[in-house]
C-alpha cells in the first residue's frame, strides 16, 4: 500500500491518469479527521475533487487500530445513501446531497469523489452560536429518510451485513472503554450493546454528527460513511443528538437553543421515518436512542475520542448527568431530555 500524502499526491494522480498532461494542481490536506488522510485537490482546468485514503492507526491519544478495508464500506454506504436521496419522493426544508465517487484504487484503498467548494462544517457553526433550525429539521429528515428508505434491509448489500467495522470504530472505543473506566456502568453498558446486536432494521450512517455536515452556499453535503452498516437506527439518533447535548452544556445560559435544534430534529425525522414505516415502530426505537444518547454522552468524556471544546467543569457535569440517565432503567426518550434540561438549569444556578 502506497501512502499518499499532501506532498505525493500529485505524482501519484499523474501516474494514475487521474490528472490531464502538465496539468497545474495543488493539494491539501482538510482538518479534523482521526482515521483517514483526507486531501483537496484544486486543479487549473477541471472540477476539484478529494482523495481520502485510509490509515490502519487513527490519529488519537490513545492506541486505536481499525482495517483499511472499511474504506470500502464507506464507498458502499455512500452509494446507497446517493440513491435514497434520488429516489425521494419529498424534500427537505435545507437541500442535502451526498459525494459522488468518481473513481476507487483497490490497491491503495483509496478513492476519489467530488469536492464540496467553500464549506464549512455544522460543527465550526455551531461552536461560533450560529443556531439554524432549519438545518437541524433537514438532518432529522435525512436521517429518516437513510432509516425508513432501508428499513428490513431494502436495498442494502451483503456487505453492509457485517457490523465489525462498526465495533472497531464504534462499540469498543466509545462504549466499552466507558464499562472500562466506569465499572459499575457494566450492566447497562452490557445491555446497550446487546440491543444494538439484536435491533437490527435498516441502513445505519454510525457517524452522523455535526462535523460531518459540510454546509455551502448551496445546502448541506453528509460525508463520512465508514461505519455503516445494517443495524440499530437508535445508534444513529442517540450519537447525533449526542453533539447537540454536550455543545448545549458548552453554551450555558444559551443552552435552550441548542435543544430546540433536538427538537426540530425530532419532529422531522418522526414525519419522514413514519411516511416510510409504521409508526408503530417509533416509540422502541427512542427507547433505545434515549439509551445510547446518554452513552454517547459520557463516550465523549470518558471514551477514546474525547470532545476539545468543553471546560472541565462541564465535563464534570456532563459525566454526572450520562451516568444518572445510564443508571436509569427503562426510562423514555422525554424522560432523558427531561433530566438533561434539569441538569442544564441546575447548573445555570452555580
Amino acid at each position: 500500500m502506497q501512502l499518499i500524502d499532501e506532498h505525493s499526491a500529485a505524482a501519484y494522480l499523474q501516474e494514475q491518469g487521474r490528472l490531464l498532461p502538465n496539468e497545474d494542481v495543488s493539494v491539501r490536506e482538510l482538518p479534523g479527521g482521526v482515521s483517514n488522510f483526507v486531501l483537496y485537490v484544486t486543479r487549473s482546468t477541471e472540477s476539484d475533487f478529494v482523495l481520502k485514503q485510509a490509515r490502519e492507526q487513527l490519529r488519537v491519544a490513545a492506541p486505536w487500530f481499525c482495517s483499511v478495508e472499511r474504506i470500502w464500506r464507506e464507498v458502499e454506504t455512500m452509494r446507497v445513501c446517493t440513491q435514497l436521496l434520488t429516489d425521494s419522493s419529498t424534500t427537505p426544508r435545507v437541500p442535502i446531497a451526498t459525494p459522488d465517487v468518481l473513481f476507487t484504487d483497490t490497491d491503495n484503498f483509496l478513492y476519489g469523489m467530488s469536492a464540496v467548494a467553500n464549506h464549512e462544517t455544522w460543527k465550526q457553526r455551531l461552536l461560533r452560536g450560529e443556531i439554524i433550525e432549519d438545518v437541524a429539521h433537514s438532518c432529522g429528515w435525512l436521517m429518516g429518510r437513510l432509516h425508513g428508505g432501508t428499513w428490513n434491509g431494502r436495498l442494502i448489500p451483503n456487505s453492509l451485513h457485517d457490523r465489525q467495522f462498526f465495533h472497531d470504530l464504534r462499540v469498543d472505543p466509545y462504549y466499552r472503554e466507558v464499562a472500562r473506566v466506569h465499572t459499575d456502568l457494566v450492566p447497562a453498558i452490557d445491555r446497550l450493546t446487546d440491543s444494538l446486536d439484536s435491533s437490527i432494521h435498516c441502513l445505519v450512517h454510525g457517524d452522523f454528527s455535526p462535523k460531518n455536515l459540510l454546509v455551502h452556499e448551496h445546502g448541506l453535503v453528509l460525508i463520512d460513511f465508514e461505519v455503516g452498516h445494517f443495524g440499530d437506527p437508535a445508534f444513529d439518533i442517540g450519537f447525533f443528538l449526542s453533539h447537540l447535548v454536550l455543545k448545549a452544556f458548552r453554551a450555558g445560559d444559551e443552552s435552550s437553543t441548542y435543544l430546540a435544534l433536538i427538537d426540530a430534529f425530532r419532529s422531522a425525522y418522526s414525519d419522514e421515518f413514519s411516511r416510510l414505516v409504521s409508526n408503530g415502530e417509533l416509540p422502541a426505537i427512542e427507547q433505545r436512542a434515549a439509551e445510547n444518547l446518554a452513552a454517547c454522552m459520557l463516550a465523549r468524556i470518558d471514551g477514546k475520542s474525547q470532545v476539545d471544546y468543553l471546560s472541565e467543569s462541564a465535563r464534570a457535569q456532563v459525566r454526572e448527568c450520562a451516568r444518572c440517565m445510564l443508571l436509569a432503567s427503562e426510562a423514555s426518550f422525554d424522560d432523558v431530555m427531561n433530566h438533561i434540561r434539569s441538569s442544564l438549569r441546575r447548573n445555570h444556578q452555580l
